[in-house]
């Protein structure tokens, strides 16, 4: 494959990514970026990162940032886009100062299912993180939508997939009514909430609680991951 080609086809899957996806339903599943695809973006990228421009590379979305320096997805695991994403938020989270907590809030408004499967899911993603198997779950849901092409249509169906990884129903329950659990989806829920005005597609990046990333086509996946670890470090 030439140069040109090998560019134009990173651009496209890259470009798809960072469109993501609205309460539209989606689009066919494009694959991730492979590892040398990613090394040839990075080096074609045409963006200077210490140069991000509010309105154009990010928007402030509240008054004060939070206390906690932090970078919260918000994300859909029914989103082929934030399927794709999960490349570059990989990748991202290790190149974060050691000060800035990485986590997802999943949403409940997308069009791929109803409400209530939403919201089984994102309980059962809050199960997850409270086993400290928040990614490997994630991944495993992840991948039995889009790359196994199966439905998730309750939490009968999300507790089989837990048993696949030996967490049993009776422990995957007993964690589902936990007082703790109960107000982790509730926060989860009121940040939705919170930022619901800028929320129009998923993935979507708040930093710090003040800052929303905002991605285009010409952007790589190195040039996403400096631009939301600068906003990380502002106040």
């Amino acid at each position: 494959m030439t140069k040109t080609s090998i560019v134009f086809f990173v651009t496209l899957v890259l470009s798809i990514a960072i469109v993501g996806c609205s309460k539209a339903p989606p689009e066919p599943s494009t694959p991730a970026l492979s590892m040398a695809e990613a090394d040839s973006q990075q080096a074609l990228s045409p963006l200077l990162p210490v140069k991000w421009i509010e309105g154009t590379h990010y928007n402030v979305v509240a008054d004060t940032p939070s206390e906690q320096k932090e970078i919260v997805e918000y994300f859909s695991f029914w989103c082929p886009a934030c399927y794709r994403f999960e490349t570059i938020a990989n990748k991202m989270k290790p190149q974060l100062d050691s000060d800035v907590k990485f986590r997802k809030v999943h949403v409940n408004f997308m069009s791929f299912t109803t409400p209530e499967i939403q919201e089984q899911a994102t309980k059962a993603m809050l199960v997850s993180r409270s086993l400290d198997m928040e990614e490997l779950l994630n991944a495993a849901i992840f991948a039995h939508i889009h790359e196994q092409g199966k439905k998730i249509e309750g939490i009968a169906d999300l507790k089989e997939l837990f048993n696949s990884y030996d967490i049993s129903t009776t422990d995957f329950e007993n964690i589902l009514n936990k007082t703790e659990l109960a107000a982790a989806f509730t926060q989860n829920n009121d940040e939705i909430a919170q930022f619901k005005e800028y929320l129009k597609g998923v993935p979507n990046i708040i930093v710090n609680g003040k800052y929303q990333a905002k991605f285009s086509r010409e952007m790589t996946e190195q040039d996403i991951v400096d631009l939301v670890n600068w906003l990380s470090q502002q106040q």
